[in-house]
């Protein structure tokens, strides 16, 4: 994972949602332009505590790597929303926690299988069609536990597809 400790990548003007050609090129909402999240920090510099140790692939790991087998853009708008739903609403909400902390466990290892099976493509595109369609429907009806528990669902579903053997066998859905 990378530090980004006294860099751009850990102010609270860089916005890591808006990113230019590369995802560790992000633009600072202060300065209004781009700059690398490794950029030494600058007089405006403010930090954020949630950025300390902050890695952009970290946040939404199977639908990245989703978008990555299909060949479809890493800015793709669904990781954009996703990727806020995250910070400004399950982040916030301390009953999110234990689901986010085991996500960030099972999450990366789903999908490193997913991106290595060269037979995935035709999966990718139904986990669009049958999930990911519908939990950006739910997060813009603020229907946000639905929305987290179809993506639990999908990551069950995912970790029976390709036997992930955890501790515990199923996320925790949402109350």
């Amino acid at each position: 994972m990378n530090t980004f400790d006294g860099c751009c990548g850990s102010c609270e003007h860089m916005n890591t949602n808006d990113y230019s050609g590369s995802k560790h090129i992000c633009k600072c909402t202060y300065r209004g332009q781009y700059y690398s999240l490794t950029e030494p920090k600058c007089s405006y510099y403010r930090y954020d505590s949630r950025k300390d140790y902050y890695d952009l692939n970290r946040r939404w790991y199977i639908v990245s790597a989703i978008f990555e087998k299909l060949g479809l853009p890493d800015s793709y708008d669904c990781v954009a929303k996703l990727q806020y739903f995250r910070e400004n609403v399950l982040e916030k909400d301390p009953k999110y926690l234990s689901i986010l902390t085991e996500y960030d466990i099972v999450g990366p290892k789903i999908a490193e299988l997913l991106k290595n099976d060269k037979d995935s493509e035709k999966l990718c595109q139904r986990l669009i069609q049958v999930f990911l369609v519908r939990i950006l429907d739910l997060i813009i009806e603020n229907k946000n536990d639905e929305a987290l528990n179809l993506y639990i669902e999908m990551v069950n579903l995912l970790k029976a597809i390709y036997e992930v053997d955890l501790e515990k066998d199923n996320l925790t859905r949402s109350k």
